[in-house]
């Protein structure tokens, strides 16, 4: 029994989805390269000659290209490698279709992502609509009558009541905004928190955390001493700063909690390494002269999957929650309309007893401003946290031998 128990322990990898592969232009580095190409073109167009716009009326900003730029690394070395490793793409798909709550997490983020990047050709900026203001949703009525109502208007004079209309099936907050396009506006910033930290944090700290890992002594020293002094600086005193010397932006807010917060998954991934570079298949590598980027690549990196998957969907939630509430409390970008901002203007509005100046409005009156918003950031917080879960038990190597 207990040599039955070490050999379901051992880690097994599927050498030919791995395989080597010694061309100095690899598929993702010809993509990355033709990625990048058409990038600088575009900008170069953009800035010489004509604007670009992103999606839809969208101009091209500096966190455009940004996000730009980290959708091509994203792609490059994301969807490539899945579609070469078909056989292990099929293999994670079927494990996830076995637990319906993978299912549901994933086909949420995926609609989702959709939203964010295609939804502004749908759904495009009204401008301000002061007369239209709290229309309630279709199928609810509220006393809190717009000067523009869409929908019938029932009772007395002096106390009528709005009823939702087709014209604006979500409803409309203090702006006139309508709630739908409120909420594609925040999906498209969860996009931009996600991809940021897909194509630029994570990867920094899988690297960190490997390099630390496998090659130990004074390198190993030097690369912890840093982490532990960047978990000690606080993030948003850094953000603060900034706004305070220049203007909010989501790239400001991005730089500063994004690139501050990986040291935990590095430490994460560099206890996880320590273990790995023992094991039996690490040490044959090493006693036939293979390199160190080899074995990581190739040994290490395969095997630390079940460690890495869930501290970065966690990272991800994590990020989206922050910018969420940093919106919530008034310090970001006013022309970008995020989830916590629009929570914001419902949540604090007036209620009784107490006098507030941020809306009008007691806030059970307009509670679809808040609801709705934080219903989306609540399924998406979640959906990170069960299909990270899900991921690590469907791409553990131990766990297939378990079976």
């Amino acid at each position: 029994m207990q040599e039955s128990d070490e050999a379901a322990r051992f880690e097994q990898v599927d050498w030919d989805e791995i395989g080597t592969r010694n061309r100095r232009l690899s598929s993702e580095r010809a993509m990355l390269l033709a990625g990048l190409f058409v990038l600088f073109a575009l900008y170069l167009y953009d800035r010489f000659l004509a604007h670009v716009y992103f999606v839809g009326t969208i101009r091209m900003e500096t966190i455009d290209w940004v996000i730009l730029l980290a959708a091509i690394i994203v792609l490059s070395y994301g969807m490539i490698p899945m579609r070469r490793n078909q056989k292990s793409v099929r293999r994670v798909l079927r494990e996830l279709s076995a637990k319906p709550t993978a299912l549901l997490a994933g086909g949420y983020l995926l609609a989702l992502f959709l939203i964010g990047a295609l939804g502004p050709l749908f759904v495009s900026d009204p401008g301000l609509r002061f007369e239209q203001a709290f229309n309630p949703p279709i199928g609810v009525s509220t006393q809190v009558t717009p000067f523009d109502c869409f929908g019938e208007v029932t009772g007395p004079p002096l106390d009528q009541s709005c009823h939702g209309s087709l014209s604006y099936p979500l409803g409309t907050n203090e702006r006139g905004h309508p709630l739908g396009f409120l909420l594609v506006s925040g999906a498209r910033v969860a996009l931009y928190v996600t991809l940021f930290a897909a194509a630029f944090v994570i990867p920094l700290a899988a690297t960190v955390g490997v390099i630390a890992g496998l090659y130990g002594g004074l390198l190993d020293d030097l690369l912890m001493g840093y982490v532990d002094i960047q978990l000690s600086i606080p993030a948003i005193v850094l953000y603060f700063l900034g706004y305070a010397y220049w203007n909010p932006s989501l790239l400001l807010l991005l730089l500063t909690f994004g690139l501050l917060s990986w040291g935990g998954i590095a430490r994460l991934v560099r206890s996880e390494v320590l273990q790995r570079r023992e094991d039996g298949h690490v040490l044959v590598a090493r006693s036939l002269g293979a390199s160190r980027l080899y074995i990581a690549k190739r040994h290490i990196l395969p095997n630390v999957t079940n460690t890495l998957v869930p501290a970065v969907f966690h990272l991800l939630a994590m990020l989206v929650l922050i910018e969420a509430g940093i919106a919530f409390l008034g310090f970001h970008e006013l022309e970008l309309y995020s989830w916590g901002s629009t929570i914001s203007e419902s949540v604090n509005a007036a209620v009784p007893g107490y006098v507030q100046s941020r809306a009008d409005e007691p806030a059970y009156l307009i509670w679809w401003v808040s609801t709705l918003p934080a219903l989306a950031l609540t399924a998406t917080i979640l959906s990170f946290k069960l299909l990270g879960d899900s991921l690590r038990d469907a791409l553990d190597p131990r766990h297939e031998g378990e079976r």
